[in-house]
C-alpha cells in the first residue's frame, strides 16, 4: 500500500534562496530537454512518401548528428540472474537507437554530464533532482505521442514559465532522512539544501517506508510530499451492498453544496465568490503598478496568498463534509458528473440577416456565472475526497450515471420535464417536493439498483427493472 503525506517546510532564509535555485535550475533543464525533444520529432514527422507541403524533410546526417549510436555500460548492473551474477556487466555496448526509434531517456541521462560540465551551477543540484526532471520529460512527451488502452492521446507538451513550474523530486528519501536537529526540531535532511525544519503534524504510520519526497511551492509557502509504503499491507475497497438502511444519495449543487435524500442540506460556502471583491481590489492595483517592480511583487504575493487562502479552505470544508456524510450511512450514492462538459462555453448561434452573417444571443454571460460557481464549487475534486474518506474509514462510495436524474420523479420514474430556473418538482404521482431533494431521492433509488460486476448504475437500468417488475405482475394469475 502507498500512502501520500504533505508536510509544511519552514527553511531559513539561505535554504529558501538554495530551494528556489535549485527548482529554477529544474525549470531551465525540463525547458531544454523538451526543446530537444520537439527538434527531433518535428523533424522525423514528416513521412518519407509524402510531399512535404507544410514542413521539410530533415536529411538523414542532419537528424542523427549529435546522438551518440551506442553507449557502454559504465558499471555492472544492479539486477542479477539466480546465480546472483549481474544480467549487464561493465564494458557492455547497447545502441540507443531500436527499431529507428530513439531512446531519447538514456541518451538524455547520459548528457547530464556534460551539463554539469558546461554550466557549472548545475553541480551544486543533486543528481538523482536532475534525473528526475529528464523522467518528467520521458512522461509528458510519451503521453503526448503514445494513445492510451482508450485510443486516446494526451495534449502537447507544453514549455513551463516561473510560475508553471513548482515542484522538484528526491527519487531515494529514506526514514532516517527525518531528525531532530540541535535545537530540537524535527527536519527533513534533503541533499545540497541541509536539515530543512518542518510541521510534523502527523507521525509516519508503524511499518511504512519513505520512498520519495517532492518538494512543492504554493504560494508563499513551501511543502514536502512524501511517498509511504508498505507491502504487507494490502489494497483494498471495501464492497458493500447497499441497502435502503445503510444509504444515502446526495445531490450535488450550486445553491445546496449537498442536498441529502433524508431532507437534509448543506449550504454552498462559495468561497471564491465570498473573496471575489477583496480579488478584484487587489487586481486593480495591481494593474496600475510597473510590472516586476517591487510594489507590483508585493501586490501579487497577496493576491497569490488569497488564492491559496480559498482552496486551503475549500479543502478543508470538503473533508469536513466528507466526515460528517459517512457518519450517517455506510453506503453513499453520487452522480459521476462531467465537469468538463458542464463548464463549456454555450453554442455559437447565428442567423443570415441581408445575406449578412449575424451572431444571435446565446446566453453565454449567464453560463460563464453558472461555471465560474460551478468551478468555486469543485465538485470534481469533493468526489476525490469522498473516495479517500470512503477508503480510510471502510465505507463504500456508488458513481452512478446522472443523466435523467434532474427530470425524472424518484417514486414513479416518470419524466417531468422542468427548466434549470424551476426550482421545484410536482409530479402526477402524488409526489411535491424540492427539485434538488427528488434528485437526491432518485439517485439513492438509483445506486439501491447496482450488483456487482453490472458496471454503472443508470436511470436507464432502473427504468428496464420497473418494466420487468410490471411485466410479471400482470403475468401472475
Amino acid at each position: 500500500m502507498q500512502l501520500t503525506y504533505k508536510y509544511r517546510l519552514k527553511p531559513t532564509k539561505a535554504q529558501l534562496v538554495k530551494i528556489s535555485a535549485h527548482l529554477e535550475l529544474c525549470r531551465r533543464q525540463y525547458n531544454y530537454r523538451l526543446g530537444e525533444r520537439f527538434n527531433w520529432w518535428e523533424s522525423t514527422m514528416t513521412p518519407i512518401n509524402a510531399c512535404p507541403l507544410t514542413a521539410s524533410i530533415v536529411p538523414i546526417e542532419e537528424i542523427y548528428k549529435n546522438i551518440p549510436l551506442t553507449r557502454i555500460q559504465t558499471r555492472d548492473g544492479r539486477k542479477k540472474d539466480e546465480l546472483g551474477n549481474p544480467l549487464t556487466k561493465k564494458g557492455d555496448v547497447f545502441s540507443n537507437i531500436e527499431g529507428g526509434y530513439v531512446q531519447w531517456q538514456t541518451i538524455q541521462l547520459a548528457d547530464l554530464k556534460n551539463t554539469k560540465k558546461l554550466f557549472h551551477d548545475y553541480k551544486l543540484l543533486d543528481s538523482q533532482v536532475l534525473q528526475d526532471v529528464v523522467s518528467r520529460v520521458e512522461t509528458s512527451f510519451s503521453n503526448f505521442t503514445t494513445p492510451d488502452k482508450n485510443g486516446n492521446r494526451r495534449g502537447k507538451p507544453r514549455f513551463k514559465g516561473f510560475h508553471y513550474y513548482k515542484s522538484f523530486t528526491y527519487p531515494q528519501l529514506d526514514n532516517l532522512n527525518i531528525i531532530k536537529d540541535e535545537q530540537n526540531r524535527i527536519c527533513i535532511d534533503l541533499a545540497k539544501i541541509g536539515q530543512v525544519p518542518m510541521v510534523f503534524h502527523r507521525s509516519i504510520p508503524t511499518g511504512f517506508k519513505v520512498k520519495t519526497g517532492t518538494v512543492i511551492r504554493e504560494a508563499p509557502r513551501w511543502y514536502i510530499s512524501l511517498t509511504l509504503e508498505d507491502k504487507t499491507v494490502p489494497v483494498t475497497v471495501v464492497e458493500i451492498q447497499p441497502t435502503d438502511e445503510n444509504t444515502l444519495g446526495i445531490d450535488l449543487g450550486i445553491t445546496n453544496y449537498v442536498y441529502l435524500s433524508n431532507g437534509e442540506r448543506i449550504e454552498n460556502p462559495r468561497f471564491l465568490r465570498k473573496s471575489a471583491e477583496k480579488l478584484a481590489r487587489l487586481q486593480s492595483k495591481l494593474a496600475s503598478r510597473v510590472k516586476g517592480s517591487k510594489p507590483w511583487q508585493i501586490i501579487k504575493s497577496k493576491i497569490s496568498k488569497l488564492h491559496h487562502f480559498v482552496a486551503r479552505a475549500r479543502l478543508d470544508f470538503q473533508f469536513k463534509t466528507a466526515d460528517e456524510l459517512f457518519d450517517k450511512c455506510d453506503v453513499l450514492v453520487v452522480e459521476d458528473l462531467s465537469l468538463k462538459n458542464l463548464t463549456k462555453r454555450a453554442k455559437i448561434k447565428t442567423d443570415i440577416e441581408d445575406g449578412n452573417l449575424v451572431y444571435l444571443p446565446n446566453g453565454q454571460a449567464a453560463k460563464s456565472g453558472l461555471n465560474k460557481s460551478m468551478l468555486d464549487a469543485s465538485h470534481g475534486q469533493f468526489a476525490t475526497v469522498l473516495k479517500y474518506v470512503a477508503w480510510k474509514l471502510g465505507k463504500s462510495v456508488l458513481f452512478v450515471d446522472p443523466k435523467g436524474t434532474s427530470q425524472h420523479c424518484w417514486n414513479c420514474l416518470n419524466k417531468v420535464p422542468k427548466e434549470l430556473s424551476e426550482r421545484w418538482h410536482s409530479c402526477q404521482c402524488g409526489e411535491s417536493l424540492e427539485r434538488d431533494e427528488n434528485s437526491a431521492k432518485l439517485i439513492k433509488r438509483i445506486g439501491l439498483n447496482y450488483e456487482s460486476g453490472g458496471g454503472t448504475s443508470s436511470l436507464k437500468k432502473a427504468l428496464a427493472k420497473r418494466e420487468k417488475e410490471a411485466c410479471g405482475l400482470t403475468v401472475r394469475p
